[in-house]
């Protein structure tokens, strides 16, 4: 086992509810786990199970994390480090947003309320992905027992007791059909089966990062061509698995009935909806993080 200790600086209006409310999903602590003003996480280096604690303090994190196989202190140090800013979205041009929101006049008392707001991450785009399949369409009380069930059934342990997300070249070796103990659909089975089939054959990858905005149209395109991947999936896989702060979440429901309620309207169709948040390219994806934790 290698193990280290290591401190991370924060924005001094950094909202930690956020990334506790995310990573406290799961009542069961299966893969992670809020406890007081921290959280825990198990995920993979190199291919072995790996798990990181995080405390917020004021203006900086603590960590504490380990990896159950020898490794070069230095290698994990850099992995996690990089893995913490990401999670806790330290990179993200939250100001930018910002700045021309609170000059909208129907966005700036939310904006007030919820300043500082970052998106959290999952650990990898793949968790991200599957978790937005498993998450179509149900409460987030239902998608978060599925994919509890799921990462417990299929996922890899690590020493801290956290499972590790299963990887996609093990879900490939299995039949689709046994994904169906986990409470998830026939249909979304076959989705993620199909991902992950495609992943370890190397026909998909979800590994390269993005530079610039306009780069994400080709993993959207590989990503649709998928039976059962929608607009919504790929957004929010985009949005938690890559910090693309721009992908329209006009389908989530809760997001239109935000924007009702900030429009006054009775109703509000999924295409209103879309035209509303055009005019606020490119920040639509964080502007729904916003809608969500409005109150």
């Amino acid at each position: 086992m290698t193990a280290l200790s290591l401190t991370i600086s924060v924005p001094n209006n950094f909202r930690s509810e956020g990334v506790l409310q995310y990573y406290g999903r799961d009542q069961a602590g299966v893969s992670e786990k809020v406890s007081g003003a921290g959280f825990e996480k198990a995920f993979w280096v190199d291919g072995v199970p790996a798990y990181f604690a995080i405390n917020f303090h004021d203006d900086k994190v603590s960590v504490e994390a380990d990896v159950d196989a020898r490794l070069k202190k230095s290698r994990l140090q850099f992995i996690v480090n990089s893995l913490v800013s990401r999670v806790l979205g330290l990179l993200q041009p939250v100001a930018d947003f910002e700045s021309m929101a609170l000059e909208d006049h129907i966005l700036r008392r939310t904006i007030i309320e919820t300043r500082g707001l970052r998106v959290p991450q999952a650990v990898s785009p793949w968790e991200a992905l599957i978790s937005s399949v498993i998450g179509q369409q149900v409460s987030v009380a239902a998608a978060t027992s599925m994919r509890s069930r799921f990462i417990k059934g299929m996922g890899t342990i690590h020493s801290s007791g956290l499972f590790c997300f299963p990887q996609p070249k093990f879900i490939a070796k299995y039949n689709v059909h046994e994904l169906r103990n986990f409470g998830i659909s026939s249909a979304k089975s076959n989705t993620i089966h199909s991902l992950a089939v495609a992943i370890a054959s190397g026909e998909l990858s979800l590994e390269e990062t993005p530079s610039v905005d306009s780069d994400f149209e080709p993993i959207s395109r590989a990503l649709l061509s998928f039976k059962g991947v929608g607009p919504w999936t790929v957004s929010n896989t985009l949005l938690r698995g890559y910090s693309f702060l721009d992908g329209s979440l006009h389908g989530d429901m809760v997001v239109r009935k935000k924007i009702q309620q900030l429009l006054g309207k009775k109703t509000l169709s999924v295409s209103e909806a879309e035209q509303w948040l055009i005019q606020y390219k490119p920040w639509r994806g964080l502007l729904a993080a916003h809608l969500w934790a409005m109150r």
